[in-house]
């Protein structure tokens, strides 16, 4: 996926294609179904990490549309933006911040390719704030290009310079030591909405709780790999 989410504006050339990238279950079924039908050629990238999630999944012909991104949650203070993986990563940093008073619009894109610009524009010209997640490197990402259109277009309505998350710009190391700093999870995103929001607190709990690897995203996680 990380590579994948890298090549956002080569996908961009290709007419027709869509590339897909849920977040949940009942997502990763609408939106295979819809991309069965889907005339055009789809891509559609699972993380590994999500492979043991669970949740309600409608049954039938349940389709979810391509292009169409989701208002998970709704809030005043800032625009999340985000997919895949580091969905739940954001619905738990803002569970966390729920102590804080802070509420925030919370969006997963589903697809990278077409991006459903408009619902990110109407979120960020509400809260004035936009801090962007990715799990492919920061260089050339998604959230890269979010910013540079969001900044672009609302530069003027903005009330703090937009953020991102991402993957650090080299190959993901395989040493258990090395990858400690590597992946961003929660409390990362809880640290830089705190800090957006010149909010005084630290995060770090959401990280100190774990009681599992720092480099699997949950206790219930058994591979692959």
């Amino acid at each position: 996926p990380t590579h994948c989410q890298s090549l956002h504006a080569w996908f961009a050339h290709i007419p027709g294609l869509k590339v897909v990238m849920p977040s949940n279950p009942a997502d990763a079924k609408g939106l295979l179904t819809s991309s069965v039908f889907d005339p055009n050629p789809v891509v559609f990238i699972e993380h590994r990490w999500l492979h043991n999630m669970e949740g309600d999944v409608p049954q039938g012909d349940y389709r979810v549309l391509l292009g169409q991104a989701n208002l998970l949650r709704s809030g005043g203070d800032i625009s999340i933006v985000g997919s895949s993986f580091m969905v739940p990563e954001a619905i738990h940093a803002l569970d966390f911040l729920k102590d804080y008073n802070v509420s925030a619009d919370l969006i997963d894109l589903r697809t990278i390719n077409p991006i459903d610009w408009e619902k990110i524009y109407t979120s960020v010209e509400k809260t004035g704030r936009l801090l962007a997640l990715d799990m492919g490197f920061e260089t050339g990402s998604i959230a890269a290009e979010i910013i540079a259109r969001v900044s672009s277009r609302l530069g003027d309505r903005l009330k703090a310079p937009p953020q991102r998350i991402c993957m650090p710009d080299y190959s993901v190391p395989t040493s258990f030591s090395l990858t400690k700093e590597c992946y961003p999870d929660a409390a990362d995103i809880a640290q830089k909405i705190m800090a957006m929001l010149a909010i005084e607190g630290d995060a770090s709990s959401l990280r100190e709780a774990k009681d599992w690897p720092h480099d699997i995203p949950g206790s219930w996680f058994s591979g692959p790999f």
